[in-house]
């Protein structure tokens, strides 16, 4: 048997974190590692950890700041604690920050506290709340953009313990040809629609507002625009997005297609692809467009400027800027040649710097140095 790694991950839905953990695991080494994952015992993503044979085990870990859920997080790592105790596994690898906490208290409590703890993070994230969550306590930290392993040196983090690891994405060794027309049917466009699309689970953060208000100068622009979001949506936002198509006269334009997995045939679909993000760490998202071959309209936030290189795979706009999104995309859709190009550029850009072996390479690469830094202090 490998080494055992415990994963810990907290969400039922599938997003860009729980994507690129799935995919880590699919390619991981199982002679060298073991993974086990703790996480809500309902849902998709445990579902797909269990396709690719992924033990699982369930619990519910509440957020770390709601007040009202000290009760049920007192529990929480006291399970969490027990599962370690009982797995005991070499290393824990907390998936995003938001569990951070929960483990650093559940491995201190228990007869395992020396075990080293792996920290991911994947948003953006302020310096001052560096040591909220604890990420001052753990032996490595993640980080999935250098702007992001900037805000956690400047918050506390020993340089010498953070690491920027890009999350990578799977190449198929040949294309595989996609039904454009069926996708585009299935989203239920007219002949001729020119298709601009989103992927990303329906969170204000994700810009979904800032899109539909730029939605009515394209279209002004170039008639036959069409919009589909691709994404989950847990918290009834999708209304709030349908609520504005209609203010905005444009709900005829605008196709919510919910969850899909896989991405690519829809992707594949896109004349354009729109990245309108208020807040993104990374944007895995982003690189499955560029691997499609597609031109990219995104913002500057995050690590978004670090995937996408300006005027040479697409254009960077500010966030929450309405104007400048139209007018980007307008330009795009405007110039078919540049686009093309752009798309060529991107498909090579993603192979170059986002392939999922090297990025796994580099995780297994650090869980060995971890490891022995570890058994250095023992």
């Amino acid at each position: 048997m490998g080494t055992r790694i415990l994963y810990v991950h907290g969400i039922e839905a599938i997003g860009g974190a729980e994507r690129d953990l799935i995919a880590l695991l699919k390619t991981l080494d199982r002679h060298k590692w073991e993974p086990h994952v703790v996480c809500p015992g309902t849902g998709p993503f445990r579902e797909q950890l269990h396709a690719i044979a992924v033990p699982t085990h369930a619990l519910s870990l509440p957020p770390w700041r709601k007040p009202l859920a000290l009760f049920q997080r007192r529990s929480a790592i006291g399970r969490l604690g027990a599962l370690v105790g009982q797995l005991d596994p070499a290393l824990v690898h907390v998936n995003d920050i938001w569990w951070v906490p929960h483990t650093v208290r559940a491995i201190a409590s228990g007869r395992s506290h020396s075990m080293p703890i792996v920290a991911h993070v994947r948003q953006e994230i302020e310096p001052e709340k560096v040591g909220r969550y604890e990420l001052d306590r753990v032996e490595a930290v993640i980080a999935i953009s250098r702007q992001i392993e900037q805000s956690l040196i400047a918050g506390g983090v020993s340089m010498s313990r953070v690491r920027t690891l890009y999350s990578g994405i799977d190449f198929p060794k040949r294309q595989s040809p996609h039904d454009d027309q069926g996708i585009r049917r299935l989203i239920g466009l007219p002949s001729g629609a020119v298709l601009l699309g989103t992927v990303a689970n329906l969170f204000p953060r994700k810009g979904y507002e800032v899109m539909l208000r730029a939605l009515p100068a394209i279209i002004h622009a170039v008639p036959m625009v069409h919009y589909v979001i691709v994404g989950s949506d847990d918290h009834g936002y999708a209304d709030r997005l349908t609520r504005l198509a209609n203010e905005l006269t444009i709900a005829d334009r605008v196709h919510i297609v919910g969850f899909q997995d896989p991405v690519q045939p829809f992707l594949a679909a896109l004349d354009l692809y729109m990245h309108p993000a208020l807040m993104e760490g990374f944007g895995i998202a982003v690189v499955e467009a560029m691997a499609m071959g597609k031109a990219v309209v995104a913002t500057t936030t995050g690590g978004l400027p670090e995937v996408v290189a300006q005027g040479e795979t697409g254009l960077l706009v500010p966030p929450g800027d309405a104007d400048s999104l139209a007018e980007a995309a307008i330009s795009l859709l405007e110039n078919k040649p540049r686009r093309e190009q752009m798309g060529g550029c991107g498909r090579m850009r993603a192979q170059e710097r986002f392939s999922l072996d090297a990025s796994v390479a580099h995780m297994e690469q650090l869980y060995g140095d971890v490891l022995r830094t570890q058994k250095g202090r023992g």
